[in-house]
């Protein structure tokens, strides 16, 4: 039975929504073994993109150094599957270099921009991901 997925899909204005409602995206890489590392980040939009803070040290960043691609799930309504709604992005992802664009990352997931780039005892990085595919979904409107 063939599936119309773009009777369920989100609009841009539902997705964005979704965006500002959740508090976690699970972002997932592919590591030298070829196997995925999927973990949980807070994240914001920017210009697009998905984006997040993390060591510089991480598997995240290792990853995303090597390979350039990631993806991400943003969802809600977990708890009953009727419920449940999101959106995958896959695509191209980045450190990000530019201390501007750093900027209005950490004003997206922090109110304000850091003092000081590395405060706590780790050297943190920003990652961008840029979205190539996207899938959505919200169960709701099957019936």
């Amino acid at each position: 039975m063939p599936r119309n997925y773009d009777k369920i899909a989100l609009t841009e204005d539902e997705q964005v929504e979704l965006f500002e409602a959740a508090d976690v995206a699970r972002f997932a890489s592919v590591g030298p073994d070829g196997l995925p590392h999927v973990v949980p980040v807070a994240f914001t939009i920017v210009d697009g993109q998905l984006c997040f803070e993390t060591d510089a040290d991480s598997v995240k960043v290792k990853n995303v150094e090597a390979t350039g691609k990631a993806a991400a799930v943003v969802d809600a309504g977990e708890a009953e599957f009727n419920q449940h709604r999101g959106i995958q992005w896959r695509g191209s992802a980045r450190v990000v270099d530019d201390r501007e664009f750093e900027k209005e990352i950490e004003r997206g997931l922090f109110g304000t921009v850091k003092s000081v780039p590395d405060a706590g005892r780790h050297q943190r990085v920003k990652i961008a991901l840029t979205p190539e595919r996207t899938v959505s979904w919200d169960f709701r409107k099957i019936g």
